[in-house]
């Protein structure tokens, strides 16, 4: 989940306020030199002679006489009490901050952990300040996480900027109930928030916001049981949610996840990488990822963990640039018509429709209409999944590029090397549901 970044002054806006409150101590300062200002003129006016004003329009004349202090200190007093009121009406009618992971505001966070995986990958793991017993991404007891796809938000308090990052789900064993999150991240040319994570070391504090929640994937399937998911980098981590939750939803499901990286240190410790003899005019196929693999990254390590939960409901291949593999047009191809048919769509229906998804964003929508498909006692409606997940450039060359309409980030339509692949085939239009992320 990748929507980029925005601002979040509403927070930067209310610490100003609040620095007006030191106020008071600055306008006595000017209430004296008023003063001061006042006495030396009066004083200069007395030494020449003034008219007696007549019996009839007689005022009494304003007492001087009084100390300075008495003179000066009500009005400061007073308007202390304006100030201070005023702070007390608005922290009170300002509302409570929660100290839990939350969707308005941004809790702090502390690194525990950091795992360097390549010059410009890592993982963090970070918990939070205040434990909580029921964490809004967790269902009860066994705690499992509650959404298929979700993601938080990461603020980068220095240039007043927020983006999403994906959680990578807990490892076997793991309980996720004690609130700790694993982020896999990459520093990318002048990406702020990359590089502001990238400075935060252990014990540092980290300010987290969410859950947001990512498209509904079960009600895409529906009575599909293939998704095939693939990602580019740091796209990959999306992967292994939807794989996890429809994997864990029904038995006879299958996912594919095809992971492409940049370099082998993405995937295992560099000493332990194999040696390539490869050339730049040879090309090689992707290749499976299973259990033997020695050393792995971190991200590496949960891929296997999920290989040894799902065994063969889990197909995982791996393509490396820097080794001269790449997921070429008949890989996808393979994948994809190794399927069975899914049910006609009917149209306008938010969920199966293709030509739906053009202006729908990659976060759910769960006040708008549910399926408008036929339901029968033999066919549940749904469409098996091709998700395209990386990098804008990696979306674009296989799907298609995302566009923006009124504001917002949505699917777009169809495009790249699986847009081709429809116009060979009809069929795989009618049987798979392309989005991105």
């Amino acid at each position: 989940m990748r929507p980029g970044m925005r601002l979040f002054g509403t927070s930067l806006g209310r610490r100003q306020r609040g620095g007006g409150l030191v106020c008071p101590l600055q306008w006595a300062n000017a209430s004296q030199v008023s003063y001061r200002g006042i006495s030396t003129s009066r004083g200069q006016a007395s030494q020449s002679p003034s008219p007696q004003p007549s019996p009839q329009h007689s005022s009494p004349r304003p007492d001087f006489s009084a100390p300075r202090q008495a003179r000066v200190l009500p009005p400061v007093v007073l308007l202390g009490f304006l100030l201070i009121g005023g702070a007390g009406y608005y922290l009170s009618a300002a509302p409570a901050r929660p100290d839990t992971l939350n969707e308005r505001f941004f809790v702090p966070y502390t690194v525990t952990a950091r795992e360097a995986i390549s010059p410009t990958s890592f993982v963090i793991t970070a918990v939070p300040h205040t434990p909580n017993p029921s964490h809004p991404y967790l269902v009860d007891v066994p705690a499992r996480w509650r959404h298929a796809l979700w993601s938080v938000e990461f603020k980068q308090p220095e240039v007043q900027i927020s983006r999403h990052y994906t959680p990578l789900p807990p490892l076997a064993g793991e309980d996720p109930a004690d609130g700790a999150l694993r982020f896999y991240i990459r520093t990318v040319g002048d990406g702020e928030m990359s590089h502001y994570l990238a400075r935060r070391r252990v014990g540092q504090d980290v300010h987290l916001r969410g859950p947001h929640v990512g498209f509904e994937l079960a009600e895409r399937l529906g009575g599909r049981a293939r998704v095939v998911f693939l990602a580019g980098g740091t796209g990959v981590v999306p992967g292994m949610q939807a794989a996890r939750a429809v994997l864990d939803a029904n038995r006879s499901a299958r996912v594919d996840l095809l992971w492409a990286v940049r370099s082998r240190e993405e995937v295992q410790d560099a000493t332990s990488s194999p040696s390539s003899s490869w050339r730049l005019w040879q090309e090689k196929p992707p290749t499976e990822l299973g259990l033997e693999i020695q050393n792995p990254s971190p991200v590496a390590r949960h891929l296997v963990d999920m290989k040894a939960t799902y065994g063969d409901r889990l197909n995982i291949r791996l393509a490396v640039d820097a080794e001269g593999s790449t997921f070429q047009n008949k890989d996808i191809k393979n994948a994809l018509v190794a399927a069975p048919t899914g049910v006609p769509s009917q149209p306008g229906c938010r969920f199966h429709d293709q030509a739906m998804q053009i202006g729908a964003s990659e976060f759910s929508t769960p006040n708008a209409p549910g399926c408008l498909c036929p339901l029968s006692d033999t066919n549940v409606p749904g469409k098996n999944l091709f998700i395209v997940s990386g990098p804008d450039g990696f979306i674009e060359h296989y799907a298609g590029p995302k566009i923006w309409l009124g504001g917002v980030q949505t699917q777009g339509p169809v495009g790249g090397v699986i847009g081709a692949l429809q116009r060979q085939g009809p069929q795989l239009a009618q049987d798979w549901l392309v989005l991105k992320m």
